[in-house]
């Protein structure tokens, strides 16, 4: 049939060549890695492209709410199918099944750990819970299972979608792993924070331990990045993305908040929620660059 096309219509079989050829040419590329590393950049793919579509969320929200319109809830799942579908395929296709594995259970553990937490919002909410879809909350069994399913489209899609990517033999997949190991670190430490210091204590004293928290999780990935070939043109790129869904959704919103509505006791904490995500950019990008100066400074041996 092809063949048939070509001779009978030659000049749009070129163009249909060409276009082939060019889109194929712009098709993601990145590197074979072991397989733990490679999971570590699937992460890192999953957190990008989970912060991008997070902030068309955000715009798309913002642009409903100006026409006064309801807004969609098919649109929230969106950005933890995105990321998880980003995160599988990189990390099958650089890693092979042991990487897809190793994120299915980073997924899973994820959500083991955030059962104790909705058991406590079931318990405070009456058992009502708070449902992504309208249907049954996750306050039952059954809710909580059905609430999973953005997480399971995600890493199918992903699966699916892995031939788009194209590697280029083993390496280094520089930006999401800088990307990856802010994601782990965070994911690690916030779960020691809910832990231990979410239990108890002042919503101020929560407010600067998450900002720590979040803090540290910048310096480990600095850390990181200063190891890595381009690390601290890649940090600024992690920085700035990391920053789209603050900048477009977070930051609008405690700006249409008037001040006067807002009790003093949650002055601080809401000043601390507002600054913690472009501080933690900083920290990343200045982490890489002192971690990275220091590799390359002579030290005295005598």
């Amino acid at each position: 049939m092809r063949e048939v096309f070509a001779r009978e219509f030659p000049e749009a079989g070129r163009v249909f060549s060409r276009t082939r050829a060019r889109f194929g040419a712009r098709r993601p590329i990145m590197a074979s890695e072991p397989a733990l590393w490679a999971t570590t950049s699937g992460i890192g793919a999953g957190f990008l492209i989970g912060s991008i579509v997070q902030a068309l969320v955000g715009l798309t929200s913002e642009a409903i709410e100006a026409l006064r319109a309801p807004m969609p809830f098919a649109l929230f799942p969106l950005v933890t199918i995105a990321g998880g579908a980003a995160a599988a395929a990189v990390a099958l296709r650089g890693g092979g099944p042991i990487a897809l594995a190793l994120y299915a259970g980073y997924v899973a553990l994820g959500v083991a750990l955030a059962i104790p937490g909705v058991m406590t919002f079931c318990e405070r909410s009456g058992g009502v819970g708070f449902p992504l879809l309208p249907g049954p909350g996750q306050c039952t069994a059954l809710g909580f299972l059905a609430s999973l399913w953005p997480q399971l489209v995600g890493i199918g899609l992903g699966v699916a979608l892995t031939r788009v990517i194209t590697t280029r033999g083993n390496g280094i997949n520089s930006l999401l792993r800088i990307a990856g190991g802010y994601a782990v670190a965070q994911f690690l430490l916030s779960q020691l924070w809910g832990a231990t210091v979410a239990q108890g204590g002042s919503a101020l004293s929560s407010g600067l331990t998450l900002a720590a928290v979040m803090a540290a999780a910048a310096v480990a990935a600095g850390v990181i990045a200063a190891q890595l070939p381009r690390g601290i043109r890649n940090a600024a790129i992690v920085a700035g993305i990391w920053l789209l869904p603050w900048l477009t959704f977070q930051l609008p919103s405690v700006l249409r908040t008037p001040a006067s509505t807002v009790p003093a006791e949650h002055v601080g904490p809401m000043l601390i929620s507002i600054a913690v995500q472009p501080m933690g950019a900083a920290f990343l990008v200045l982490s890489a660059a002192i971690a990275a100066r220091s590799r390359f400074i002579p030290r005295d041996t005598a």
